[in-house]
C-alpha cells in the first residue's frame, strides 16, 4: 500500500469524524436553541452586570444588589426605547413618502438614463420585488400557528433569561465552585483557569463593544444632526446596537444612514455622511478598539464573519449576536488552558530534575 494513500486515508477518516461531530453539535444546538440561546444570553448579561453587583454588594445585601442591577438595566432599556420611539415613528412617516419618490426617480433614471431600459420591464421588476417582500413578511406573521409559536418561544426565552441571569448573579461563584468540586483534581486547575479566562474575556468583549458602540453612535448621530438628516437620534441608537454585530453591523448601520441622507437631503449630504462613517469606523477599528480590548480578544475578520454566519444559520439574529462573544470566550479559554498545561509540564519537569539531583 503506497504511503501517501495510507496517510491520506488516516487524515481523511479523522476529518470526516470531526466534521460529523461538528455537524451533530450544530444540529443539536439548532434543535435546542430555545434553551441554549437563553443560557448564553444569561451568561453574557451576568458578565455585563457582575461589576455593578459586586459594587452594590459592599453597601447592601447581595440579593438586593442583584435586584437593583436587574431592575436598573430594564429601566435603562425602557428609557432608551421611550426616547427613541418618537423620533423613529416620525422619521418612518417622513421617509415613507420620500422613499416612494426615490423609487420613482430610480425607475426614471433606469428608463431615461444611460441604460435605456423599457419602462414596463422596470416597473414589472420593482413590482416583483415588492411582492416577494410581502410574501416573505406574510409567511412569518400571517399564519396564526407560526405567530403563536413564535410568541411562546419568545416569552419562554425571556423568562428563562431573567431567571438564569438572577441565579448567575446571586449564586454564580458558589455554582462554579460546586462544578469544580466534580472535576478530578488533576484537571481542576486547568479547567478553573480556562473558565475564569473565558468569563473575563466575555466581560472585556461586552465592555469594549458597548464603549465603541456609544462612541460610534454619538459621533455619527452628532454628524447627522449637524447635517440636518431626519432621525439622527434613531440612527445613532441603531449604530450603537449595530456594534454588537462586528464588521457587518457597522457596515449596515452606515449604509442605512447614507440611504436616509440620500433620500432626504440629496447626494452631497449622503457623500459627507459616508465619509464621516468611514472615518469613525477607521478610528474605532485602528485606535479605540485596540485600546479597550486585549490582544487575546483580537479575532481575525475572517473568523468573525464565519462566527456570524454560523450563529445566524443556527439561531437567526440572536445567534449572530452571541456567536462572536462565544467564539472570543472559547479562544481565550483554549489559550489559558494551553498556558496552564505548559506551566504544569514545566513544574513536573523541574520536580523530576530536582528528584534526580537529590538521588
Amino acid at each position: 500500500m503506497p504511503r501517501f494513500l495510507v496517510v491520506g486515508a488516516s487524515w481523511g477518516w479523522r476529518i470526516l469524524v470531526v466534521a460529523a461531530a461538528a455537524a451533530t453539535m450544530l444540529w443539536l444546538l439548532a434543535r435546542l436553541r430555545i434553551v441554549v440561546i437563553p443560557v448564553v444570553i444569561s451568561i453574557m448579561l451576568a458578565a455585563l452586570l457582575a461589576p455593578a453587583v459586586e459594587l452594590l454588594d459592599r453597601v447592601m445585601p447581595r440579593i438586593l444588589a442583584v435586584w437593583a442591577s436587574l431592575l436598573g438595566s430594564v429601566g435603562a432599556l425602557v428609557g432608551i426605547g421611550w426616547l427613541v420611539r418618537g423620533p423613529v415613528v416620525s422619521t418612518v412617516d417622513d421617509l415613507r413618502g420620500q422613499w416612494r419618490d426615490a423609487v420613482v426617480d430610480v425607475q426614471d433614471w433606469l428608463v431615461d438614463g444611460p441604460l435605456g431600459l423599457e419602462r414596463a420591464r422596470v416597473e414589472e421588476t420593482f413590482d416583483d420585488i415588492g411582492a416577494a417582500a410581502s410574501r416573505a413578511a406574510s409567511g412569518i406573521f400571517d399564519e396564526p400557528a407560526s405567530l403563536a409559536r413564535m410568541a411562546t418561544n419568545v416569552i419562554t426565552g425571556v423568562l428563562l433569561v431573567i431567571v438564569l441571569t438572577f441565579f448567575a448573579l446571586k449564586d454564580g461563584p458558589s455554582m462554579w465552585q460546586w462544578f469544580m468540586r466534580r472535576i478530578h483534581s488533576s484537571r481542576r486547575r486547568t479547567i478553573d483557569t480556562a473558565g475564569t479566562s473565558a468569563f473575563t474575556a466575555l466581560q472585556s468583549w461586552i465592555r469594549g463593544v458597548a464603549i465603541t458602540g456609544v462612541v460610534d453612535g454619538l459621533l455619527i448621530g452628532l454628524a447627522l444632526l449637524i447635517l440636518g438628516v431626519p432621525g439622527a437620534l434613531a440612527l445613532g441608537v441603531i449604530t450603537f446596537f449595530g456594534a454588537f454585530f462586528p464588521i457587518v453591523g457597522a457596515t449596515l448601520a452606515g449604509m442605512l444612514a447614507c440611504a436616509v441622507a440620500l433620500t432626504t437631503e440629496g447626494t452631497q449630504t449622503a457623500l459627507i455622511v459616508a465619509i464621516v462613517v468611514l472615518v469613525v469606523q477607521q478610528v474605532e477599528g485602528d485606535v479605540l478598539l485596540p485600546m479597550i480590548m486585549s490582544r487575546q480578544l483580537a479575532l481575525h475578520p475572517a473568523v468573525v464573519l464565519l462566527a456570524l454566519a454560523v450563529g445566524a444559520a443556527v439561531a437567526g439574529v440572536v445567534g449572530a449576536i452571541v456567536s462572536v462573544p462565544v467564539t472570543a470566550a472559547a479562544v481565550a479559554a483554549t489559550s489559558a488552558a494551553r498556558r496552564c498545561g505548559t506551566a504544569e509540564q514545566l513544574e513536573i519537569g523541574h520536580s523530576d530534575v530536582a528528584t534526580s539531583t537529590r538521588s
